[in-house]
């Protein structure tokens, strides 16, 4: 009987590979489930009041599911202030925002309680000498979370067309346009010589000398600008650019065609204009100002990244800047939340243990629940950060202050 002992020994030994490489898979799994447990742990350990943050609301979640004729979909009823007027004109500086307080505990569910069916279909186009009133409409058929459905007389806001002049808006009474650019961009953009008369600071309805301007026409109007500070995103460390500041407005008056300096007069001064501030094109952003107040249908988690025209606190009407923005599903008319920390403060029973006789004997620190600090809504949104309006803020906010769902 001929033995192959190599043929055996090659069996053998695919075998046990097979059985080490079972062996290792199994491992792996385990390793992997493990490592996907720990990291769910880490996330839960770093940040155990995520919820905190605010949550997607019950009807923005099944409004993504309506196709799942299984789903239960719960309507939350947009909820009237027991002192909201059941009649209301429109005043010269109302804002949208300001109006939906006075009729709403909620300013957020302003798209829910508008009448679509009336000829004014966008809220944002109302004028000063507009009446609004609150009227019963239609029956409504809700579906409770036991699948029952009931019908319900839901309140809505009908407009009285009775005003004219400028549309009023939720954010144009205190609106900044910031901008974010990068080195080169800034470098390149047309910049202030000199003025005529050569003071330190430059006033309105002084003639300054431009270099760099490309404009071959009289009448050009640019904003005159500084460059403000680095934004950085706090989570990768990535550079988003340098912050534009607005110091005024100029026109040009005489162009620069084949020479090398432009003339033009300052029509506006909003803060100290000087030799070297640049210049920048116009931009006309008011069509963001037509998005509708809405809340955000996923989770939103962010960072205030920036204060804008603020070095330590902002309040109500100032602009933050956060750094997510249309990539993480952020749009304009967006209503967010704003949350600061929770404060670290003593346990009156738990105390540190003593690991020597002579050790002091303290107390224990607990951290606190982080609270809300203010509502804001965005206005402008670029692919990683946006711009949002402070327009309700009962604490001060501050940069490195969380963002979440209203």
């Amino acid at each position: 009987m001929n033995f192959n002992f190599s043929h055996v020994t090659f069996i053998s030994m695919s075998v046990l590979s097979l059985s080490v490489l079972s062996g290792c898979s199994n491992m792996g799994n385990e390793f992997n489930a493990a490592t996907q447990n720990a990291s769910a742990t880490a996330v839960n350990r770093a940040d155990p009041y995520d919820s905190y943050y605010g949550n997607v609301k019950i009807q923005d979640q099944h409004k993504q599911a309506t196709h799942n004729s299984n789903s239960n979909r719960i309507v939350t009823k947009a909820v009237f202030k027991t002192t909201a007027p059941k009649r209301y004109v429109v005043k010269k500086g109302d804002t949208l925002w300001g109006i939906s307080h006075k009729f709403l505990n909620n300013p957020s569910y302003w798209p829910e309680i508008w009448d679509v069916n009336q000829k004014i279909n966008n809220p944002h186009l109302i004028f000063p000498g507009d009446v609004l009133y609150i009227y019963e409409g239609g029956k409504r058929k809700i579906r409770q979370a036991n699948g029952t459905i009931v019908e319900k007389l839901v309140p809505q806001l009908r407009i009285e067309r009775k005003g004219g002049g400028e549309p009023i808006s939720t954010l144009s009474p205190f609106l900044v346009w910031p901008r974010v650019l990068d080195k080169n961009t800034i470098n390149k953009a047309p910049y202030i010589v000199t003025a005529r008369e050569a003071n330190l600071l430059i006033e309105k309805d002084q003639t300054v000398y431009i270099k760099n301007l490309a404009d071959r026409q009289p009448g050009g109007r640019y904003a005159i600008f500084h460059t403000g500070k680095m934004l950085t995103d706090p989570e990768t460390g990535k550079e988003f650019g340098n912050e534009v500041v607005y110091k005024g407005f100029l026109e040009v008056e005489q162009p620069a065609y084949n020479a090398e300096v432009a003339t033009a007069v300052v029509s506006e001064s909003l803060r100290e204009i000087r030799p070297g501030d640049r210049l920048l094109y116009i931009e006309d952003e008011t069509h963001n100002l037509k998005a509708p107040i809405s809340t955000p249908n996923k989770k939103i988690r962010a960072t205030v990244i920036s204060l804008f025209d603020a070095e330590i606190i902002s309040g109500q009407t100032q602009v933050i800047v956060i750094n997510k923005g249309s990539r993480d599903g952020i749009k304009a008319g967006h209503t967010l939340g704003i949350f600061s920390p929770g404060k670290t403060v003593k346990d009156p029973h738990n105390k540190t243990e003593q690991k020597y006789f002579w050790d002091p004997v303290t107390a224990t620190e607990v951290q606190l629940p982080p609270g809300r600090a203010a509502t804001a809504i965005v206005y402008k949104v670029l692919d990683g950060l946006s711009y949002a309006l402070i327009n309700d803020s009962t604490h001060a906010v501050k940069k490195g202050y969380k963002v979440g769902n209203p």
